[in-house]
């Protein structure tokens, strides 16, 4: 039982370092492309507001959202699998 413990806290561990590595990549390319895009228009608004607002936008869609799939898409492998052991 101690070794099933171990293992859910070592797997969690390395499933937050991808989903926090995910997360900072996004944000950095999001930046990048509402930087982009300012330079691009000639906006009126000064950068930092501009960027801001694009991130909030951002942060507000479903792609955000979907990154939570590192946790989701490895619990559910790891239940149909059990399922099939016990059952299959």
């Amino acid at each position: 039982m101690v070794g099933w413990i171990r293992n859910i806290v070592i797997i969690f561990a390395v499933l937050s370092a991808v989903y926090a590595l995910l997360v900072v990549t996004a944000n950095m390319r999001q930046t990048q492309k509402l930087r982009l895009e300012y330079k691009q228009d000639n906006k009126t608004e000064s950068q930092e507001d501009f960027i801001e607002d694009g991130l909030r936008k951002y942060n507000r869609s479903l792609r955000p959202k979907l990154i939570l799939g590192v946790y989701l898409i490895p619990f559910a492998i790891a239940i149909v699998l059990i399922w099939l052991a016990q059952y299959g």
